[in-house]
């Protein structure tokens, strides 16, 4: 009975460290990054880092390496110093010994290009890749030697930042109809990129002229207040909001000149008849005092 217990409790101990061994969670690969690595590029933007890899599991065999930089010049994409090694592909998997604690990699590259010029005789269609999100520095993934994956991969992305799409993105939110708006955001998908970029700047500069400032629009109302007609007044009013300032402003000083060498006009002639009248008196006068005198 005893025998039967011990028995029994060394298989239950044998059974815990057996499940214990393969349960044990596997080290996560740690990359610690030196140079530069920004999380958003531009397109070409060329790239020299150096990884310095660790924590690899014991249970791996490979190391398996993936970027999408792309090779430029005469620099391999992956440079590892210590081991005298070299690869000018985008893909590379790295025997690992039992006993390496750490890797250090080079890595060169330059950032894919998003942008693709065709040119028909005087057209010019400028396309770019939707895809401007989701591209990896590196992915490092420790493997077996089957090529199965073993926990503790490691991944680095970045976006890439295209100047003309985000500054033509500007343009178009500031483009209020909804129509115009869509018009041009699809020349500008299609490739009519210097067109829909013209035609914004345009709409653009037309807002901006018939946005008048406060105080405009307030020296154009005590403007009107001097029109005596109201359908006058509303008329001008109209011209002016529909962005036509500087010709609602001519006419508006021309009519209030006009209304105002008109009055000087009405008193001329008051100051006129005023003048005969007492030059009539005066002469009347003389004529009287002459009759009395003779």
């Amino acid at each position: 009975m005893r025998k039967g217990h011990k028995a029994c409790t060394l298989t239950l101990c044998l059974l815990y460290f057996f499940f214990s061994w393969f349960t044990v969670p596997a080290s996560a690969v740690e990359v610690n990054v030196e140079g530069d690595h920004p999380a958003e590029v531009k397109e070409k933007q060329e790239i020299s880092c150096v990884l310095t890899i660790s924590g690899i599991p014991s249970a791996a065999d490979y190391l398996y390496f993936d970027t999408d930089l792309e090779k430029y010049d005469d620099k391999p994409i992956y440079n590892f110093t210590e081991l005298n090694l070299q690869s000018n592909e985008s893909h590379f998997e790295l025997p690992v010994k039992d006993d390496i604690k750490k890797i250090v990699v080079q890595l060169n590259g330059q950032v894919p290009g998003v942008t693709e010029v065709q040119q028909y005789e005087k057209l010019t269609l400028v396309k770019y890749d939707s895809k401007r999100t989701g591209y990896a520095y590196y992915r490092i993934k420790p493997t077996d030697e089957k090529g199965n994956a073993i926990q503790g991969s490691d991944t680095s992305t970045f976006t890439i930042a295209v100047t003309d799409v985000d500054s033509f993105e500007k343009k178009a939110a500031q483009i209020e109809d909804p129509f115009l708006s869509m018009y041009l955001q699809d020349m500008f998908d299609r490739g009519l990129v210097t067109e829909a970029n013209k035609l914004a700047d345009y709409l653009i500069e037309k807002k901006t002229e018939s946005l008048a400032t406060e105080e405009e629009s307030q020296q154009f109302k005590e403007k009107l207040n001097g029109f005596s007609d109201s359908v006058l007044g509303m008329k001008l009013q109209a011209f002016f909001d529909l962005g036509l300032h500087n010709e609602s402003n001519e006419l508006a000083d021309y009519l209030l000149q006009e209304k105002a060498d008109a009055s000087n006009m009405k008193w001329k002639y008051a100051l006129g008849f005023l003048a005969t009248a007492l030059l009539g008196f005066v002469i009347g006068l003389r004529l009287k005092n002459s009759e009395d005198e003779e």
